[in-house]
Parts: C-alpha cells; structure tokens; sequence
C-alpha cells in the first residue's frame, strides 16, 4: 500500500515543478522575442539597484553571492551526495546530486539559447550569458539541504530553523545577484524557477522509487538496513 504523505510529497513537487517550469519557459519566450534585451522592469530595477549602491553593502553582498557560485554549489552538492549515500539515505542523496545535475543542465541549455547580454557595470564578476542566473539556480540548493537536514539528522528533526536559514539564504543569493548588477531581475527570476524546477523534480523522482522499492513483496519484511548481514 502506498504512503499517503509520500504520494502527497510527490504531487506537489510536481506540481511545483510544472509552475515553476511555466514561468520559466514563458520568461524565456518573452525574453526572445525581445531580442533578448532587458525588459522595463529590469532597467526599473537595475537602476534602482544602481541608486542604492553602498561599499559596505556591496562587500557584504559579495560575501553572500558567493555561496551561489558554481563551484561552491556543486562542491557542496557532491560532498552531501555522497554523505547521503554513505548512510543509506539515497532518496535524499537524489534529490540534492540530481537535482544539482539537473540545474545544471538547464542553466547551461537556457544560456545557450537565450544567448542574453549581461549589465556592463556589475560590481562582481559574472561569466557567459545572463539568462538564467546560474547563482539564483544553484541556490535553490541551500533550501533543499535546510529540508534534508530535518529528514535525516535525528537532533534536527521537527525543527524549523534549518529550513528557515536554507530559505533565507535561496533568497539572498539572486537579491544580491540584482544589487551587484551581473545580472537582470528577470535573470534571477529564472533562475530562482530553474532551481525549482530542478530540485523538485529530482526529490519526486527519490521519493517515487523510494515508494516503488517498499511496494516490493521482500519489502514487507523487517529490514535492518543490512545489520544482520554484516553481523552474520
């Protein structure tokens, strides 16, 4: 019989997904057929980025964007991954490296074919195109590790500030991203929704096999997680 909660889980991630897809995929085509330039709202609020600028933010800010870096997130991904997978937690092992595979792909597939120019007065460094934001995708990550974290470390259970912190963190990262000029607003919105798209796609995938391993008739019998077999 299948875990209600379970098939719960995976309904909403999916359909977190198909949303977050869908503003995707419709920003991508606004963006193109523009010539992908930036739209109203984006002169609107780099300006209004550019207003606000101060050194101590902006150092501060630069702090913060870096925890959006690809190679820190990808970094940071493999290391939890193969944790997860150290402790037999590879449901969750899927959703934080498939879902870091996952971003990564899409990132690379959207900057290809938007092909989108970024600000030329950046206060911090951005490489290749500028739709979607790799940092803001990447970031969704921190979000997914504060949820994984309750999941499966028994003193964080039926906590909240481990997601609350991954939450802030998700958000902080494009924030900066638009205060620091590389990148549109409308970049980061992308990225935020590819982060999304990725990182929810990869956990309903984890909890579905997850489903389909324990609907297994073996899977009906006591299990110890291999104990018995070592000390056998």
């Amino acid at each position: 019989m299948k875990d209600p909660s379970a098939v719960r889980a995976v309904r909403l991630l999916l359909i977190a997904a198909a949303a977050a897809g869908a503003v995707l995929l419709g920003l991508a085509a606004i963006i193109l057929a523009g010539g992908s330039q930036p739209l109203g709202i984006d002169h609107w609020v780099h300006d209004r980025a550019a207003d606000l600028a101060n050194d101590g933010v902006i150092t501060v800010g630069r702090g913060i964007t870096h925890m959006g870096d690809s190679l820190v997130a990808w970094i940071t991904a493999g290391v939890v991954t193969v944790a997860l997978l150290a402790f037999r937690k590879w449901p969750h092992a899927i959703a934080v490296g498939g879902g870091m595979l996952l971003a990564i792909g899409i990132v690379r597939v959207g900057k290809l074919v938007v092909e989108r120019a970024r600000p030329l007065d950046a206060v911090a460094p951005g490489s290749g195109t500028s739709f979607p934001s790799g940092h803001s995708t990447y970031g969704v990550m921190w979000l997914v590790l504060g949820i994984v974290a309750t999941l499966v470390i028994p003193a964080l259970r039926g906590r909240r500030w481990p997601v609350v912190l991954g939450a802030v963190i998700t958000l902080l990262i494009p924030i900066t991203r638009v205060y620091l000029r590389p990148h549109w607003f409308t970049d980061v919105i992308g990225g935020l929704s590819a982060g999304t798209v990725a990182f929810a796609l990869a956990a309903a995938l984890g909890i579905a096999l997850w489903m389909r391993r324990n609907q297994r008739p073996d899977a009906a019998r006591p299990r110890d997680d291999g104990a018995s077999a070592r000390s056998g």
